[in-house]
């Protein structure tokens, strides 16, 4: 049996749009923060229209990741809440409703880094697609 290695960069990247795009997670955002951020490799940041929505794609996004083997290094706000944050090391997540998402603009840092949200390629995840 050969054993894989879980992904990294862009791949954890990718896994995390496929995760949240299955829950409808609205206005995606992707920013490429190499060499620019000690923190990360990537930010992607998107907003849930209510509290279920944001409990269902957070729990989504870590659920899945676990299963291939990714845990997140730190997780913060509450999945029900305003404002999640999942921390994979290459790529942290922010999911916010529409309020904390105009109030906190943390987008407004990295505005000259964003990139288009990729497509994920399916194969990452058993041939799910968003």
């Amino acid at each position: 049996m050969v054993k894989t290695s879980p992904p990294e960069g862009v791949a954890v990247m990718e896994l995390c749009v496929l995760f949240l795009a299955d829950k409808h997670i609205g206005e995606l955002r992707a920013y490429d923060v190499r060499g620019v951020s000690s923190l990360t490799d990537y930010y992607l940041v998107g907003t849930a229209r209510n509290e279920r929505q944001m409990k269902a794609a957070g729990q989504n996004v870590t659920r899945q990741m676990k299963k291939i083997g990714i845990r997140a290094l730190h997780q913060d706000g509450q999945i029900g809440g305003n404002w999640v944050v999942l921390d994979y090391v290459d790529c942290i997540v922010h999911l916010f409703n529409p309020e904390m998402r105009a109030r906190y603009d943390i987008e407004a840092m990295w505005r000259t880094h964003e990139i288009p949200v990729p497509q994920p390629d399916p194969r990452l995840h058993g041939g799910a697609q968003p």
